[in-house]
């Protein structure tokens, strides 16, 4: 029956135990899709003009079978952690996760990528995440005469969760814009700038392209 129905079903993409399934209108939500969204998250989170370009994530198979995953954690709330759990129930059911040298290393049966995610995600972020380290990120201003940013800074409580826990005195240079030509204001006008985010707010974040490079904005309220 099963098979019988995945033959009727539009084109899919199988992952693990899961389908989603694919059209051009439609694609069914499904607990991969999520964990990649999330991992999308962690990665976007620490981009920021210079990470990006020495570090990063990877997903690889092994000839054993099964998973091979990297994650870099230097320079990340991370990057002091010390993590090790392992399984070893026979060739499909183990997994050996470990830090060494600021970088998560993770290898698994076939059956276990998610299980590998959800444990980086659900536990390893949540419970190890350094509150010293922060992010910088840029919040916008209101009573601005065209889309503008501040910067503040934030500690991660999740992938893409972070609290605000300093917001430093405003300067002109500090400012951003998408785009040079939005900067239609003087120095003097961005004390009449209003702020609607205090330190606590919990915020979502996006990287988006600015002026001088791409930046981690404060989704808006």
């Amino acid at each position: 029956m099963t098979f019988q129905l995945a033959r009727c079903l539009p084109p899919c993409i199988h992952l693990g135990c899961e389908i989603i399934i694919v059209t051009n209108n439609y694609k069914m939500t499904t607990e991969q899709e999520t964990l990649l969204t999330r991992i999308q998250n962690w990665y976007q989170t620490n981009c920021n003009g210079e990470w990006e370009h020495r570090y990063g994530f990877s997903i690889s198979t092994l000839d054993n079978p099964g998973w091979g995953i990297k994650i870099d954690l230097a320079e990340t709330a991370l990057s002091n952690l010390q993590f090790e759990r392992s399984i070893e129930n026979g060739r499909f059911d183990w997994m050996n996760i470990k830090t060494k040298d600021k970088i998560l290393e993770a290898y698994c049966d076939p059956t276990k990528l998610t299980q590998v995610l959800k444990i980086f995600l659900d536990e390893i972020i949540p419970d190890n995440a350094d509150a010293n380290f922060h992010y910088q990120v840029y919040f916008p201003l209101s009573g601005t005469p065209t889309k503008v940013w501040r910067p503040a800074y934030a500690k991660m409580l999740t992938e893409n969760t972070l609290e605000i826990v300093d917001i430093p005195e405003l300067k002109y240079e500090d400012i951003k814009t998408k785009t040079i030509e939005e900067i239609t204001f003087i120095n003097e006008d961005i004390f009449t700038f209003k702020s609607i985010y205090t330190v606590g707010d919990k915020v979502k974040t996006d990287l988006t392209e600015m002026f001088d490079g791409v930046t981690l904005i404060v989704r808006e309220k």
